[in-house]
């Protein structure tokens, strides 16, 4: 059994993980912050299918309350935490043109600097004679930039490069991963037409299975190989080449 804290974790792609690891018989750790009823919610539910499970509220832009987090963490838990999976994200448009201090920090923050800081805990308590991980969710955007979502895509790309930094520097004890989602759930700029030319529109022509995501972190979890790898569960769209400039014969 792992014991494993999954932020942003009560609703979307946090929820499906937290489920599904729920179910492989692991202790789950639900971060959230404004989510309280879903949270609680998702509690119940996993404690019904005699799960351990705990919530614990924080606004992860804010060291002193994920300094705070930890320390109930460790108050419930001691030192067994083994898994840290970063899920938690603030996604709002915006470009190179229009960006403001506010909202680019508001993305660092809690995009890039809070699983650094989570990380660096896990990096202090974890035990050496078992397989510690960290998964980051980050995003397939970081294999096929593009120029929309700024602040986020510059997070995410951080994020991807800190995974293999960390990966490096965390060895041989913790091992370090990364997970890139692709269309798996409309986005709340996107209306379901929009969402579904989307999907429709990668190699595989679909959209990716929300299981998946945890599949592959299962994966990565069980191979104790790997580390310093990202995973794209995005239906191939990194892939995507049929720019305007291909004519199709």
């Amino acid at each position: 059994m792992r014991t494993i804290l999954i932020t942003g974790g009560a609703k979307r792609i946090g929820k499906s993980i937290a489920e599904e690891l729920g179910y492989e018989g692991n202790r789950i750790l639900i971060h959230y912050n404004n989510s309280d009823a879903d949270a609680k919610k998702l509690q119940n539910h996993l404690e019904n299918k005699k799960i351990e499970a705990f919530i614990y509220k924080a606004d992860l832009s804010k060291e002193n309350d994920i300094i705070n987090m930890l320390d109930k963490i460790t108050q419930d838990v001691g030192q067994d935490l083994d898994t840290i999976i970063n899920c938690a994200s603030v996604f709002e448009d915006d470009s190179a043109k229009n960006i403001t201090v506010g909202n680019f920090s508001k993305h660092m923050d809690i995009n890039l600097l809070a699983p650094i800081l989570l990380s660096k805990h896990l990096c202090k308590i974890h035990q050496k004679d078992r397989d510690n991980n960290i998964i980051n969710i980050i995003d397939q955007r970081v294999m096929r930039l593009n120029p929309s979502y700024f602040s986020y895509s510059v997070s995410k790309f951080g994020l991807w490069g800190v995974t293999q930094m960390m990966a490096q520097e965390y060895s041989p004890t913790i091992r370090v991963n990364a997970i890139a989602p692709g269309p798996i759930l409309a986005n709340h700029d996107q209306t379901t037409e929009m969402f579904d030319a989307e999907a429709n529109n990668t190699p595989l022509q679909k959209q990716p299975n929300i299981k998946d995501i945890s599949n592959a972190i299962e994966f990565l979890l069980r191979t104790e190989s790997v580390t310093g790898q990202i995973i794209a569960i995005d239906s191939g769209q990194h892939l995507s080449w049929k720019t305007p400039d291909f004519i199709e014969n």
